[in-house]
C-alpha cells in the first residue's frame, strides 16, 4: 500500500530489478544498482496502535514509549539508505552524469540519512496545529538543497567531497474544520509535482528518472489542501519558485493540483502544476506540469506519468528551454518485504538546455 507518510514503514532491503537502458544517442550508460534501506521510528502505527520500526522489531519492546515527546503527539523517526551501482560504460571519472543522486559508479555511498521530528495535525472537528522538521545527510543532499541561503553552505565540499547537509522540510501546519476540512502548510516543504520523491522509503527504485531530476523538489511558501469529497481533492499554494528559499523573493510562483481517487477500482489520477518567474528582474517564466495515472491490480501496481516543462531565458537572454517525457512503472509485491519492478522512460530535451548535451531524446 502506498501512503503519503513514512511512519508505517518498518525496514527492508531494497533489491528491485533496477536496470535502466538509456538511449545511446547521448551515450548514456546502463546502470545496475543495489540499495539497502533501513527505517527507524519511535512512533506507533496509526492504523491499529501497534508500535512499528526497527527497534521494536528487533527488541520486541514498545519503542514509542521511549520517546519523551510522544505523549504530546510529537513523533521522532528517520531512515538511512545506501547502495552501490555498476556502470557498463565504466567512466574513468566514475560519474554517472547526467543521472542525479545515484551519480557515482562503482562506489558505495550513503545516499540518505534522514532524521525528523513531527507533530501531525489531527483532522477532526476542531482546529489543530502541527509541523515538521527534516535533517538529511548524504550524497542525495546536493540535489535536495534550496537556493537562497537556507542549507547550501552548512558544510564545506572540501571536507566531505560528495556529501552534504540538506534541510528539505521545516514548516508549520494548521488544520481548520471548514467544510470537509482545510489544512495549510507554511514554510519549507516537499512539492506536489511528480510520482517519485526525494525520501527513499517512498520510492521503489533506488535510482531516479530524468523526469524526476528535471522536476521541482521543494517549495517555500504556503500550500493549502482541501478534500472536495471522498474522491476529489485540491491543492493550491503560493511559493518562491522551484527549489528556492529566499533568492529573489519578488519572483513568486503558484502551485496547484487536482486528484481523483476511486477506491473501488484502485485508480488514482492527478494533475499538478508550478508556474512563475525564476528571477525577479528578468523574464524567466517557468511552467512545469505533471499528469499521473496510478492503477492497483492486486499485487500489481502500474503508473503512467507525463511531464512537460518550459522556461524563458533558461541560461542566457533569448535561450529558452523545453523538455517533456513519458515514464511508466510496473511493480509486483512478491511479499511484505520485497518486490519486483521495471521502469521505462522516454525523455526529450528539446532545446538541449536542460542537460547541456544538445537537443536529443
Amino acid at each position: 500500500m502506498y501512503t503519503n507518510t513514512i511512519e508505517n514503514i518498518v525496514y527492508l532491503i531494497k533489491i528491485p530489478l533496477n536496470i535502466h537502458a538509456f538511449l545511446r544517442c547521448l551515450n548514456f550508460p546502463s546502470l545496475i544498482g543495489l540499495c539497502g534501506f533501513m527505517a527507524l521510528n519511535f512512533t506507533a502505527n496509526a492504523d491499529d496502535g501497534t508500535p512499528t520500526g526497527l527497534i521494536q522489531s528487533l527488541s520486541g519492546k514498545d519503542a514509542s514509549s521511549w520517546a519523551g515527546p510522544q505523549p504530546y503527539g510529537v513523533n521522532l523517526g528517520g531512515w538511512a539508505a545506501s547502495g552501490i551501482n555498476y556502470n557498463t560504460a565504466n567512466p574513468t571519472d566514475r560519474s554517472n552524469g547526467p543521472v542525479s543522486m545515484t551519480d557515482r559508479a562503482g562506489e558505495f555511498h550513503l545516499y540518505q540519512m534522514n532524521l525528523f521530528i513531527e507533530k501531525a495535525v489531527v483532522k477532526d472537528t476542531t482546529w489543530d496545529v502541527g509541523g515538521r522538521f527534516d535533517f538529511m545527510f548524504g550524497t542525495d543532499t546536493r540535489y535536495t538543497q534550496a537556493t537562497g541561503h537556507w542549507d547550501t553552505e552548512l558544510i564545506s565540499q572540501r571536507d566531505l567531497r560528495f556529501y552534504d547537509i540538506a534541510l528539505p522540510q521545516a514548516y508549520v501546519e494548521v488544520f481548520a474544520p471548514i467544510g470537509n476540512g482545510l489544512s495549510g502548510k507554511f514554510g519549507h516543504f516537499y512539492g506536489i509535482i511528480g510520482y517519485e520523491s526525494v525520501p527513499s522509503p517512498l520510492n521503489f527504485f533506488s535510482s531516479h528518472s530524468y523526469s524526476f531530476k528535471s522536476s521541482p523538489f521543494t517549495a517555500t511558501g504556503a500550500l493549502f489542501s482541501y478534500a472536495l469529497d471522498d474522491q476529489w481533492s485540491l491543492n493550491l499554494g503560493a511559493v518562491t519558485g522551484a527549489d528556492n528559499f529566499a533568492r529573489d523573493l519578488g519572483a513568486m510562483s503558484h502551485t496547484s493540483g487536482l486528484t481523483w481517487t476511486n477506491a473501488k477500482t484502485g485508480t488514482t489520477v492527478s494533475f499538478s502544476v508550478l508556474q512563475g518567474d525564476v528571477y525577479k528582474n528578468q523574464g524567466s517564466d517557468l511552467v512545469y506540469y505533471s499528469a499521473i495515472l496510478q492503477q492497483n491490480l492486486g499485487k500489481w501496481h502500474y503508473v503512467l506519468q507525463h511531464d512537460r516543462g518550459t522556461q524563458q531565458n533558461a541560461i542566457a537572454q533569448g535561450q529558452n528551454a523545453e523538455w517533456y517525457s513519458v515514464v511508466q512503472y510496473l511493480t509486483y509485491q512478491v511479499a511484505d518485504t520485497w518486490g519486483l519492478g521495471v521502469r521505462g522512460e522516454w525523455f526529450r530535451d528539446h532545446n538541449g538546455v536542460r542537460y547541456l548535451a544538445g537537443a536529443a531524446n
